[in-house]
């Protein structure tokens, strides 16, 4: 079954989805078209390691296909999202390149 969210996607910055202490929920999320494609792009100061973690949440149609973490491994907030952005594109890049089956789906997540 294939998760379908019909709700407006600045609302799902308020914690649909559990980061820990560390994570600042109360910043709205970098959003970024790609044709078809939304990409909500979270980030936040990883207190105990001293860097930037994150999210990017890839939306197509307004449903959530794919999720991408990203570990605490940059200082720089700017550098963070920018990989967050690589990511994202490679990851639409990738999906427009293959071939899709009528019967193929995403898994719920």
């Amino acid at each position: 079954m294939v998760c379908r969210l019909s709700l407006d996607l600045e609302a799902i910055h308020h914690d649909l989805y559990s980061w820990g202490n560390h994570m600042d929920a109360s910043q709205l999320p970098e959003r970024l078209e790609v044709e078809d494609w939304q990409v909500l792009v979270y980030l936040s100061w990883d207190w105990p390691e001293r860097r930037y973690a994150g999210r990017a949440e890839l939306f197509q149609a307004g449903t959530l296909k794919c999720r991408i973490a990203l570990r605490g491994e940059f200082e720089v907030a700017d550098e963070a999202t920018d990989a967050l952005r690589r990511k994202s594109k490679a990851f639409i890049d990738d999906w427009r390149r293959r071939e899709h089956l009528s019967d193929s789906e995403f898994s719920e997540l």
